[in-house]
């Protein structure tokens, strides 16, 4: 099993190569990761979605929606410690337009520990950010993408804003 960091230097080997080469085929699933992505009044849902993705690339067993070492049981995992131990230094390295911090002690949620599921009222702005995200949780918890594809993905549209800037 690749360690988180070595996940994020493939994913982002990837993509870095041919930017223009669109990684989700499907146009929902996309288009909601490009407005994740490039949000700019809020960065912490591309950090919040990379943490998530990693935490279930390095351990496939994991449940994509459990974030919450509270939540109990062996499918939840730590996300603000995959955020912090690895998501943070890999937005430096790369100087990706995301939070400086990690995304799980902004108001939406920090103090959670439930499953983060469609419909759970996040509050945060923009709403929709938080609706994406939710989305994209369940998308990969339901094998509708990859993870590996997914994270690749935000990778890439998130190279692609900082170029522009």
């Amino acid at each position: 099993m690749p360690e988180p960091s070595e996940i994020l230097e493939v994913a982002f080997q990837r993509v870095a190569a041919n930017l223009q080469e669109v990684v989700v085929a499907n146009d929902q699933i996309r288009q909601k990761c490009e407005y994740i992505s490039k949000n700019l009044s809020n960065r912490a849902g591309a950090r919040l979605l990379m943490s998530c993705l990693l935490a279930k690339i390095h351990n496939p067993k994991v449940d994509i929606r459990k974030p919450y070492t509270q939540i109990g049981g062996e499918d939840s995992f730590s996300g603000r410690t995959y955020d912090e131990q690895y998501i943070t230094p890999f937005v430096n390295k790369y100087n990706l337009p995301c939070n400086i911090t990690t995304a799980f002690l902004t108001p939406a949620l920090r103090n959670r520990n439930e499953t983060l599921v469609q419909g759970l009222n996040l509050v945060g702005r923009p709403p929709q950010l938080y609706t994406n995200v939710l989305d994209l949780l369940d998308d990969v918890y339901n094998n509708r993408v990859l993870p590996n594809d997914l994270l690749a993905e935000v990778i890439r549209l998130l190279i692609i804003l900082r170029d522009q800037r």
